[in-house]
């Protein structure tokens, strides 16, 4: 097979593998977060993931209520998506450095989720029929952990929530300060 005929399936690929590594950074998110399971859109990713994510389970890796199984296999699923993007071939990475690039990535991708959930939750919040959808709920319960430590610090505006504001800025001065050590390592290794 030349190189032309394989990059449209490099793409479906590296896009079915995203797709996973998606749902398998919400399933983290909505366990972390303590999401409800009475969801649909939080049942639809159960489903989804359980077939990987039990057979793993059966090795008990926790530190507290952190599951270690869905982190290591979110940073693999990372690794692979960085592995087998296009962009990245023709540059000689080392196991190591691609693993710490991976767990970088994943960090990035899942504050990327978490930001961009905090501004659908903002704007949805404008909006009557809001409430009533399962997506804004799930957003909801996904965003409302966050807004407490923030609500509980500042003081109260007369009704007006600066709560998505602040943590906004928090969500990108975390990418700031996290990010850029773990990339740097990536030179070491």
């Amino acid at each position: 097979m030349d190189g032309y005929a394989s990059k449209p399936i490099i793409f479906l690929l590296v896009t079915l593998i995203g797709f996973f590594q998606f749902l398998l950074i919400l399933r983290f998110i909505f366990e972390v977060m303590r999401v409800s399971y009475n969801n649909q859109i939080t049942q639809f990713v159960v489903k989804a993931t359980d077939p990987v994510l039990i057979p793993l389970r059966l090795i008990p890796l926790y530190i507290g209520r952190l599951d270690l199984i869905i982190i290591i296999l979110i940073t693999a699923i990372t690794t692979l998506k960085i592995y087998l993007n296009p962009n990245f071939s023709g540059f000689e990475y080392s196991l190591s450095a691609l693993l710490v690039a991976g767990f970088g990535y994943a960090i990035k991708e899942t504050i990327d989720i978490l930001w961009y959930a905090v501004i659908i939750g903002a704007i949805g919040s404008w909006f009557m029929a809001y409430n009533k959808h399962p997506i804004f709920n799930l957003i909801d319960e996904i965003c409302e952990p966050m807004y407490r430590p923030v609500r509980s610090i500042m003081p109260n505006l007369s009704g007006i929530d600066l709560s998505p504001i602040i943590l906004l800025v928090g969500l990108n001065l975390l990418q700031m300060i996290v990010l850029p050590p773990i990339f740097n390592l990536t030179r070491f290794l």
